[in-house]
């Protein structure tokens, strides 16, 4: 099992990393910001499957010492439940956090959107008023995205990860101590392998202090909260799949409430990753680990 472990963090640290850093540095965005340059974001998303490379590695070079589930299989029957916690949790999830930053900055609550409007129009190239949409269905439009084809398609992309993180990092670890100390533990890893795309801003920008070290500390608290809860559906239904879709659905409704703030990603919120709008993000960590075997 150590040398499953072993193998599968060396493959995936090294290709995410080697390719960011290296990136990052040549392209600048660790100086201007990942939003500087569409070929970081494109090599980013490349980076989502590295997990999984790492968990396919791992796999072929133990198989014959160490045969080992991966979870690949959808258990889809008797499994239902999990499957809708995990596609209607991370919306409601993201609304809720956003509440909270918004109750906690007042002032940073912006009703008619048009921060969020004004920045949309800019990047179009359009007047204010030619986007023909008013703050509510844009809302609208937002939430039922996030419910429909943006969770379907981000569940396939996520897959790229959870076949690493849940798929063997989770499942491998609790073989060695026990499903809470193992669902904090690959949670904490998750978060660290972020570590260069927040360096470059991505989910909490570059102007607060302490950047970019509070950002990282952000992170990892936010992915070991939410890797619990990923961690108690693998430890359910025994497939990645709900992991996959929970890990969708929460990309694709994260930003709900960044339309309504004034200062956008800050590393406080309005994002559920940050500091202040993750208070329930880590409530509901805490409750999912309370549900795991200690």
């Amino acid at each position: 099992m150590a040398k499953r472990l072993v193998i599968f963090l060396v493959v995936t640290f090294s290709l995410t990393w080697g390719l960011q850093i290296p990136a990052g540095i040549a392209l600048g965005t660790f100086e201007h910001g990942i939003s500087s340059s569409v070929t970081m974001y494109a090599l980013v998303s490349i980076s989502m499957f590295f997990p999984l490379v790492g968990a396919l590695v791992s796999s072929a070079a133990c198989k014959k010492e160490d045969p080992f589930d991966l979870g690949f299989r959808p258990n889809i029957k008797g499994n239902i439940r999990y499957y809708v916690l995990a596609w209607l949790l991370p919306p409601a999830l993201a609304l809720l956090c956003a509440a909270v930053y918004f109750l906690a900055f007042s002032q940073e609550f912006d009703p008619s959107m048009s921060v969020y409007l004004s920045t949309l129009a800019e990047q179009s190239g359009a007047e204010l008023g030619e986007l023909g949409m008013s703050p509510a269905a844009l809302f609208a439009l937002t939430l039922v995205s996030a419910l429909t084809y943006g969770s379907a398609i981000n569940m396939f992309v996520s897959f790229g990860e959870e076949a690493g993180w849940r798929g063997v990092l989770y499942p491998a670890l609790a073989q060695t101590m026990s499903q809470r100390s193992a669902a904090v533990v690959s949670g904490a890893i998750w978060g660290v392998w972020h570590a260069p795309v927040i360096a470059m801003g991505h989910n909490y920008g570059t102007d607060y202090a302490g950047f970019p070290v509070l950002g990282i500390f952000a992170m990892v608290l936010a992915c070991t909260a939410y890797g619990v809860f990923m961690a108690y559906l693998r430890q359910r239904s025994g497939s990645v799949w709900p992991c996959s879709l929970a890990h969708g659905s929460f990309n694709a409704a994260a930003n709900i409430g960044v339309v309504f703030s004034i200062s956008g990603l800050t590393v406080l919120g309005p994002n559920p990753l940050a500091l202040v709008a993750g208070i329930p993000l880590f409530v509901l960590g805490i409750v999912c680990w309370t549900r795991l075997e200690s």
